[in-house]
């Protein structure tokens, strides 16, 4: 069994910390040597960072936490916030809408994900599947 590893980063409630959480989720996915993930990574950290930021109605001065294990088979993605209302998934939005896809996202690139209530707040987890990449020669 290979090495467990873990990281955690805190990001103050505004609207930048979701580009900086994308960023540092890209840097950790090369740093842990997944480069298969990185894309797919990228784009769950936004989703559910930008949930936790634009729709917790948590007080103001809150943080959310975003937490990474890494073991032999998946990358789990948590985000925890003080926020008490839990996200669904809806419908998807027809048209140009810009909201409403995220979770949509997170379901569709993920194995599995999932919600968790806290004694305050919630954590909104996703699992992706740790595979070895390919040889750039094999595809």
């Amino acid at each position: 069994m290979a090495e467990v590893k873990s990281f955690q980063v805190w990001y103050r409630r505004f609207r930048p910390s979701v580009s900086i959480a994308r960023a540092e989720a890209r840097d950790l996915a090369k740093l842990w040597g997944l480069p298969q993930l990185i894309d797919p990574l990228e784009w769950v950290v936004t989703e559910l960072v930008a949930n936790a930021i634009i729709h917790g109605q948590a007080m103001r001065g809150s943080h959310v936490a975003v937490t990474y294990h890494l073991d032999d088979t998946r990358l789990r993605v948590e985000v925890r916030d003080a926020a008490t209302g839990v996200p669904t998934l809806t419908p998807p939005l027809l048209g140009d809408e810009d909201a409403g896809r995220g979770l949509h996202l997170v379901a569709a690139l993920s194995d599995t994900w999932g919600v968790k209530r806290n004694v305050i707040g919630k954590t909104v987890w996703a699992h992706l599947a740790v595979t070895p990449e390919e040889p750039p020669d094999a595809r």
